[in-house]
């Protein structure tokens, strides 16, 4: 029996002043385990939101999240929380987020502050190709370079939960098409859940599954049972 991470009828909300205010409202679907998920929607749809759910950085205000072995998440103590962000979840910025004072090695190495159990720093920036850039500074490096020693970062928790947040925003087409592919790789070779937030309609083109997100709504759910390869994308 497949593993999955359910939403039922997630809302989040905020009071401004007198008013209250949805940045999601009644959310359900469910992701199994493995897959390549696109959240796909406009800025202000709610898409942030959900990825801040699912990795336990906000709480829910009504509805329950079940994480893939029936955790419920959604019920989760901050201490909880914190544990959970530690050891299930990987997180991939638009903008790298690395420290600038600290090597590729230390900037990967540094998750070793977080969770005790970690890949060698070494063999996770060989796993993204940075096995000749692994004493380069930040500056020393292009922007798909630094993106990829983000992504060597999130994975070397060994986290069954990989979360992107417009990881290919600020790259160029081809440097962006490497980072989608070596994404795309991981939930296809590792059976890693990698789910990617994007306001880019391409991307639906190689996720195994599509949420559409719409004014803080679910609006539908595609699934592509021959999702193409990340290198054929143009845009």
């Amino acid at each position: 029996m497949s593993k999955t991470i359910q939403f039922d009828k997630v809302s989040k909300q905020y009071q401004i002043g007198d008013s209250v205010f949805y940045a999601l409202h009644d959310a359900s679907f469910e992701i199994k385990e493995g897959t390549f998920v696109v959240i796909l929607g406009p800025s202000g749809a709610g898409k942030s939101t959900l990825l801040n759910l699912l990795g336990g950085m906000d709480t829910v205000s009504g509805g329950s999240i079940t994480f893939l072995d029936g955790q419920a998440v959604s019920d989760y103590s901050d201490s909880e929380l914190t544990k959970y962000r530690a050891e299930e979840v990987g997180i991939v910025f638009q903008f790298y987020n690395l420290i600038p004072s600290l090597t590729a090695y230390e900037n990967v190495a540094l998750m070793g502050n977080i969770k005790a159990d970690i890949m060698d720093p070494e063999e996770a920036l060989a796993s993204v190709g940075l096995v000749r850039q692994i004493n380069q500074f930040p500056s020393q490096m292009s922007g798909g370079e630094q993106q990829r020693t983000s992504i060597a970062r999130a994975i070397v928790k060994k986290p069954r939960l990989l979360l992107c947040d417009e990881p290919t925003g600020a790259l160029d087409t081809n440097t962006g098409k490497e980072v989608l592919k070596l994404l795309q790789d991981m939930s296809r070779n590792n059976k890693r859940t990698v789910v990617m937030v994007t306001h880019n309609s391409l991307f639906a083109e190689v996720a195994d599954q599509v949420i559409y997100v719409k004014n803080g709504t679910i609006e539908k759910t595609e699934y592509n049972e021959h999702p193409c390869d990340a290198k054929e994308v143009n845009w």
